[in-house]
């Protein structure tokens, strides 16, 4: 039997408490602060002090939208101690006392989404070099995207440096955006070097590195937080994720809109099986366009940039006027 897909299955989906309890104290030196920073989170702050706390996916997401506001996207940056190695959890130790250096690049692809539930890593091999990508697994806003990759760069770069002992030659970041105001200070804060306008968020290293034994192997050690990973990884997996997978899909749309039929073709569902999936968990996938339309919306009526046809036509819908309806049902005054 399918299990029911709930209202919002970022809440069930569990994400590290430590980084949003640092960055509490780090941006939040007031109530008022911390207040603002945790507000529209399913958390509150006399619970997150508990150190046995867990928080949610939603939280991560919501906290991190909160920082971009507050502080910028490059807080990161402003924190960087938050993605030191002492941070990372079982993920570093399994990392730390993988065999080969390549094996740890292995372990970040297959567990990086434990310690950033909202990254999709994968592993590709290339001709000189290993490639780590690392894509969105659910739909963030622009700004919070870059936000989260900035933090991901910086927690892998503590991981690799410690690794290969300072030796970084060859080592590339690369970013799927033109270089921000803060290219200089990300150049200093990261190793090796960092690329541009690329494809996708990726890390490479080259293979003569990547072969080279871990100066901190450690069979037993590894095997251990193998098992923890596994476990939370198992918690995640046990979640259906197909609101978060088709949410990710409609992002990824930047003109127009997704259809019911790619959606399925996507997901590799039929559009019978997608309607069915989607009714069990009490929604359709017209509900999800329209709340995702809206925050498109939303988002481009607030950047101010844009004429209402330019909107319309970027939104899929038929004429101005189409849209304007849908903007008074979204935004009623």
């Amino acid at each position: 039997m399918t299990k029911a897909i709930s209202s919002d299955p970022r809440r069930a989906i569990p994400a590290p408490a430590g980084y949003i309890r640092f960055l509490v104290r780090r941006f939040g030196p007031s109530p008022a602060l911390r207040a603002e920073l945790l507000k529209g989170t399913d958390i509150e702050e006399a619970r997150l002090n508990d150190s046995a706390a867990e928080v949610t996916l939603f939280t991560f997401i919501t906290f991190n939208e909160n920082l971009c506001r507050l502080v910028g996207e490059a807080w990161p940056l402003d924190a960087i101690a938050a993605f030191s190695t002492s941070m990372q959890g079982a993920l570093e130790v399994a990392v730390r006392s993988a065999p080969t250096i390549g094996d740890a690049l292995d372990i970040i692809a297959r567990f990086g989404h434990v310690r950033a539930p909202f990254l999709s890593p994968r592993a590709k091999r290339e001709a000189k070099a290993m490639r780590l990508v690392l894509r969105q697994g659910v739909a963030i806003s622009d700004a919070g995207w870059r936000a989260l990759s900035l933090s991901v760069a910086l927690g892998i770069a503590g991981m690799l440096s410690v690794l290969t002992e300072g030796d970084t030659q060859g080592l590339e970041f690369a970013f799927p955006w033109r270089p921000p105001k803060y290219a200089d200070r990300l150049r200093q804060a990261l190793p090796g070097t960092l690329k541009f306008a690329a494809p996708d968020l990726a890390i490479a290293l080259p293979h003569d590195i990547c072969r080279r034994a871990s100066p901190f192997a450690d069979a037993a050690l590894h095997a251990t937080a193998l098992a923890e990973l596994e476990n939370i990884a198992r918690r995640i997996q046990g979640e259906d994720t197909l609101v978060l997978r088709i949410e990710r899909l409609m992002s990824r749309r930047r003109v127009g809109r997704l259809t019911e039929d790619e959606a399925a073709e996507e997901l590799g569902l039929s559009r019978r099986t997608l309607v069915r999936r989607l009714s069990e968990g009490g929604t359709t996938f017209r509900t999800l366009l329209d709340a995702h339309l809206k925050e498109r919306a939303r988002q481009m009526l607030d950047d101010g940039k844009f004429a209402r046809d330019e909107m319309a036509d970027a939104l899929g819908f038929e004429d101005p006027t189409s849209f304007s309806r849908a903007c008074r049902r979204w935004f009623p005054r």
